[in-house]
């Protein structure tokens, strides 16, 4: 820290100098910040990440060999990504009344036939690919992502969203 004078007000002005003032641009800028007798200039503290911020996963070494070996058709593609804004935290497709995706309600966010819809979820939920499971209430399946691709939800509920989906895999054997 030193001292310096305002050329302009003849005041004397103590200099600190700080990393911590961005601004966007490469010129030096000296700026005046008004600080009280006793008060201490605190350097800038980058804020912490939100728990209530919303975000998906997707693990980037689990679908590199599907996109690598070219596995997934176009529909395929389309339905995933269409999928991702419907996501819960349970790892089940559900739209904003919290009503589960079965193949009509994808049919109808996809605009395709419920035949096409069908194919298209056999082949996700496929042994070799994996990418959807789903459990069956009466005659009807409702879809949920694997976690080990995609997984909405703190990293702290990973191993247990895993188990659950194995255990609807399981279940529907």
């Amino acid at each position: 820290m030193s001292n310096v004078i305002d050329t302009q007000t003849g005041e004397i002005i103590d200099e600190v100098n700080s990393g911590h003032f961005r601004n966007g641009t490469d010129d030096t800028v000296k700026v005046a910040i008004d600080v009280k007798p006793g008060e201490t200039v605190r350097p800038y503290k980058a804020r912490k990440f939100s728990k209530s911020a919303e975000f998906t996963m997707v693990f980037h070494g689990s679908t590199r060999e599907l996109v690598r070996k070219r596995s997934l058709s176009d529909d395929e593609k389309s339905l995933l990504f269409s999928l991702l804004i419907y996501l819960d935290y349970d790892q089940y497709a559900k739209d904003e009344s919290a009503f589960f995706f079965n193949v009509n309600r994808i049919a109808e966010l996809m605009g395709w036939s419920r035949a096409r819809a069908g194919r298209v979820l056999e082949s996700l939920c496929s042994p070799n690919k994996k990418l959807l499971g789903y459990t069956t209430v009466g005659k009807a399946k409702y879809y949920m992502m694997n976690p080990n691709f995609i997984y909405r939800g703190d990293t702290s509920g990973l191993q247990s969203a895993i188990r659950m989906f194995e255990q609807s895999a399981l279940d529907d054997e």
